[in-house]
């Protein structure tokens, strides 16, 4: 006691942490409820889509084998490169081909017919009111295939060309989203610098007419710069919750086609809208490494939800040695083609990018000028650590590589789409640099006092003034391109 009063105790230091922990076991707790109920939506839908009718379906299929329009697979796709047609067949013959099951033991097995060289004779087949035999129906449940909800009602009711037009339309659609979308949280510029060396030395304007499940997975990718965009201007709690959205959004829709591509988009997105709100690296650099981690967990806690949901219809064992072989066999399989050792699938792609898209030696070269551009006026603007803070909102670009090696029989087998990696790493490359030169050196005061703590989700209560500087606000490098 001093001067007759009693003094508080101190709280000790796991007082001081309990909060923290509590916080961290309740976010923790949200997002595996979150999960959850994701995967019991996906499963749902799936169930909906197993509700079509089949007859519609396969009269569209051989209206589309009698017109040539189906497969066949590995056609030219009229920009370098080769169109995934293969991965097509597969995609409009998924659901089909099994009579004996009901809405929800199809969703689980999701039954499927062969690929473009034998589908065309089993949907003959099945046209003329047949049952396949049951070994020329696979099960094809070690993926979501969650684009059945979109593919089997659209073949039923409008057939396979309007089906490619939807995808077309999906593709461009949530093309112009994530532009306006990461633009209107970040810089207009650099928003659409992110995905121009996708779209200019790549194959990827073709994939709506040859190999629309690529439109898909695509647009998927866009939806999730969408997604990132809107939840990371909100906090880092909403910015990991959209990081796990779109991530379940995409393997969903895809047949692990380009994983690393929304896996880099996602970290890139949630690091440069942070960076724009608080022109703090810390605060960047915590909000990135969360969004590259949350991204594969998220990933894989649905991909690994789809076989649990299988492995209660079709057995453990079953599940697990068929999970198994997959997993073994894309990581490190024997195939033609495929050479066994560190950097050989990267070279492999950047082989395929710069011999078969004719624009790729040139868009790389401007994309390196703008990039030198870009640093000088963050380095004019703003001191040479702004300059350098692109680099750090660019990391996530690594990850395209390092995906390469990590699946390397998958990269080298499918070079001819994979590919498309390398100028999406090269985008948030322009998209980074561009984004740090057009931002000014300070946030004005009325926002630095009115800010929102990244991880707090709760907004000020204080009034923000009106301010004539945004840092959003278009720069003179911007309003000069």
């Amino acid at each position: 006691m001093r001067g007759g009063k009693r003094l508080a105790p101190k709280p000790s230091s796991a007082g001081r942490r309990n909060p923290l922990l509590r916080k961290a076991l309740r976010l923790v707790g949200l997002f595996v409820i979150g999960a959850i109920a994701l995967q019991a939506v996906f499963f749902g839908l799936l169930i909906v889509g197993q509700l079509v009718p089949d007859k519609p379906i396969v009269d569209a299929l051989a209206i589309a084998v009698n017109n040539k329009t189906y497969g066949p697979a590995g056609i030219p796709d009229r920009m370098g490169g080769t169109a995934d047609t293969f991965t097509e067949c597969v995609v409009v013959g998924t659901g089909l081909g099994s009579v004996d099951m009901n809405p929800v033991q199809r969703a689980a097995f999701m039954p499927r017919i062969a690929n473009c060289e034998s589908g065309s004779g089993q949907i003959l087949t099945l046209a003329e009111g047949k049952d396949l035999p049951p070994d020329q129906v696979a099960g094809y449940y070690k993926y979501w295939a969650g684009y059945t909800i979109l593919t089997r009602p659209v073949l039923a009711f409008f057939g396979l060309g309007s089906l490619r037009i939807v995808s077309g339309a999906l593709l461009l659609g949530t093309a112009i989203g994530a532009v306006w979308m990461l633009g209107s949280r970040t810089r207009k510029l650099a928003a659409a610098a992110l995905l121009l060396p996708l779209a200019l030395a790549s194959n990827l304007m073709s994939t709506p007419s040859t190999s629309f499940s690529q439109a898909l997975s695509i647009s998927a990718i866009f939806a999730g710069i969408i997604i990132c965009s809107w939840a990371a201007s909100k906090s880092l709690a909403w910015a990991l919750a959209g990081v796990g959205v779109s991530a379940g959004l995409f393997c969903y829709v895809d047949l692990l086609t380009t994983p690393a591509i929304p896996w880099v988009f996602s970290t890139a997105v949630v690091a440069a809208v942070t960076f724009t709100k608080t022109l703090k690296v810390k605060e960047t650099a915590i909000a990135g490494i969360a969004a590259a981690v949350m991204w594969p967990v998220a990933f894989g806690f649905t991909w690994v939800s789809r076989w649990v949901i299988a492995a209660l219809f079709l057995g453990v064992r079953t599940t697990v040695d068929f999970i198994t072989s997959n997993v073994e066999f894309r990581t490190g399989g024997s195939h033609t083609g495929v050479t066994l050792g560190f950097g050989n699938p990267t070279n492999a792609n950047w082989a395929y990018w710069t011999s078969h898209m004719p624009t790729a030696t040139f868009v790389l070269v401007v994309c390196l000028i703008v990039v030198v551009l870009a640093i000088v006026v963050a380095w004019l603007r703003a001191g040479w650590r702004r300059a350098l803070t692109g680099l750090m909102l660019s990391a996530s670009g690594i990850f395209v590589f390092v995906w390469y090696e990590a699946v390397s029989n998958h990269s080298q087998i499918h070079a001819f789409f994979t590919y498309r990696g390398i100028p999406a790493a090269l985008g948030i490359l322009v998209f980074s640099f561009l984004l740090v030169a057009g931002l000014p050196r300070k946030l004005p005061r009325a926002t630095v006092e009115n800010a929102v703590p990244s991880g707090s989700g709760e907004a000020s209560a204080a009034p923000v003034a009106q301010t004539t500087e945004d840092p959003r606000a278009e720069s003179s490098l911007e309003m000069a391109t």
